[in-house]
């Protein structure tokens, strides 16, 4: 399977999934990066030989970025950048594009990074989470493939890291759900915090795992 991350920033997914990859968690997946800058996902992909390629995109200009799709020919393409995607792409490859988002959708949509947290703990929700959905040519407005939730009653800073975790899992989850290949081996996990269930044993990711990525 081939997933191709489009990236602005420090690319703490596509870390996720390069080092699942390394030690074996995952397989029979290929992955790309294509950025919109210079920026971490950029330093870290040459550093590891990860095929990548930053271009020049805007929505009047994605003569490039059509370019490098074709050229990839990706099966899932997770958008990691902060930009919204023109008619055209999302008409082309409608179904295979992804983003995660860090709230519980349709709550504060529209809003980058962390911002969806911040304002969560700031109104004094009991929940917050993170969602994974299609890209359409809204702003986080496409159909919800899956979605996690974590209790506010632990410190922000906590809940930051449990959500990016989360939402790692998540990412997995829903390429597995929409994808037609296994790159894990599935197992049934019910826990109360997914939405579906997860389709693999998540006890593969501990403590190990993620001080690890951390580290990368």
């Amino acid at each position: 399977m081939k997933i191709c991350f489009l990236a602005s920033g420090g690319g703490g997914n596509f870390k996720f999934f390069n080092l699942a990859k390394d030690l074996g968690i995952i397989s029979n997946v290929e992955l790309f990066l294509v950025a919109d800058r210079d920026c971490g996902s950029l330093e870290y992909a040459n550093e590891k030989n990860i095929y990548n390629k930053k271009i020049i995109y805007k929505r009047d200009n994605n003569i490039e970025f059509l370019q490098e799709l074709e050229k990839i020919n990706p099966d899932i393409i997770i958008t990691n950048w902060h930009k919204i995607i023109d008619a055209e792409v999302v008409n082309k490859y409608q179904g295979k594009l992804i983003n995660l988002h860090y709230s519980l959708l349709p709550a504060f949509d529209g809003l980058i990074g962390i911002e969806p947290i911040k304002q969560a703990y700031e109104k004094n929700c009991s929940y917050v989470g993170t969602t994974c959905h299609y890209v359409d040519e809204g702003v986080d407005s496409g159909k919800i493939i899956s979605q996690a939730i974590v209790k506010t009653d632990i410190p922000i800073e906590l809940a930051i890291q449990k959500i990016f975790e989360q939402g790692c899992l998540i990412l997995l989850n829903s390429i597995l759900l929409i994808g037609n290949k296994e790159i894990i081996t599935k197992k049934e996990n019910n826990k109360f915090e997914y939405s579906p269930d997860l389709l693999f044993d998540d006890s593969q990711f501990d403590e190990f795992f993620w001080n690890k990525l951390s580290a990368e």
